[in-house]
């Protein structure tokens, strides 16, 4: 055989063994280390399985902001949920945005020219950071919002979610903006140890995200950020460009969960799962029921 026709036959095998190998890849699903993470992610998962028969890989609790991302970036992963309030900072090295609609529109133009990504529209919950206090403490010093937190003078108790201790759109902003005066150090902690702290008084005031199970404490008096500095902080997914072309009919299918979570179903998801006694798949699996996605 002449030598341009070997030549030309390696080049078309080669072509043939790679269309295979991208047909046979499974579409990833991922996400960070965080029951709420692995739900959103597993409700998506299960969502295109279901309508488009194909079967998707996980790839779960991967760690961080930035391992997932980079997971996305370098083709290891094709989706996973993501915070707009997170991204902007910490991916965009963008200052934080209190505008939604301008906040989206950055985020897809930079996502798009700048990873290859898609930012899809949000899935219907705000989970920026919230502030309570005991509902005794808000009766007896007359507290409604956040200015008013300097009716006590002796000062707070602070905890927080070690998320929310660290990101700048948490205690950092409070702190800069409504300058309270401060009895302790901020306590840093998980969301499930804030019950036992405010039972044994060691805390009287409150920093977590909205849809950390804290809020599921009855006794508490969420206060309004009147100076309205908490930027709003939506879930979307986020979707590799080539992925949506690899995989037809992924984009179109993601899209409709957009809209369908509400901030009380990621809470009480998050609250079912926060002892691991309850498999992911049945409580997402419930949420779509719910949702009308199992029609």
């Amino acid at each position: 055989m002449p030598n341009g026709c070997k030549l030309a036959l390696s080049l078309c095998l080669l072509g043939l063994l790679g269309a295979c190998s991208r047909t046979e890849r499974l579409l990833v699903v991922g996400s960070k280390a965080s029951v709420e993470q692995v739900f959103l992610a597993e409700v998506a998962a299960g969502h295109l399985e279901r309508k488009l028969g194909i079967k998707v890989a996980r790839k779960y609790n991967w760690g961080e902001t930035m391992a997932v991302h980079t997971g996305l970036v370098g083709g290891e992963i094709d989706l996973y949920p993501e915070y707009g309030c997170i991204a902007l900072p910490v991916m965009l090295r963008a200052q934080m945005d209190t505008d939604r609609n301008s906040m989206l529109e950055r985020l897809r133009d930079e996502y798009a020219s700048g990873f290859r990504a898609l930012w899809l529209d949000p899935l219907g919950f705000d989970g920026r950071c919230q502030v309570a206090v005991r509902r005794s403490d808000a009766a007896k010093f007359k507290i409604t919002k956040m200015s008013d937190l300097g009716r006590r003078k002796e000062g707070w108790r602070v905890g927080v979610t070690r998320e929310f201790r660290a990101r700048k759109d948490g205690f950092p902003l409070l702190d800069a903006t409504y300058h309270i005066t401060l009895r302790t150090p901020p306590l840093a902690m998980e969301p499930a140890m804030f019950p036992r702290a405010l039972t044994e008084d060691t805390i009287d005031l409150i920093l977590a995200g909205a849809t950390d199970i804290v809020w599921a404490v009855d006794d508490l008096r969420i206060l309004e950020d009147d100076a309205r500095v908490f930027p709003p902080c939506e879930m979307s997914f986020v979707l590799r460009s080539d992925a949506d072309q690899a995989y037809p009919g992924v984009r179109r299918t993601l899209a409709e969960l957009s809209g369908k979570f509400t901030l009380e179903a990621v809470r009480a998801a998050n609250i079912k799962l926060s002892d691991g006694r309850v498999a992911v798949e049945s409580v997402a699996e419930g949420f779509r029921r719910e949702a009308g996605l199992l029609r």
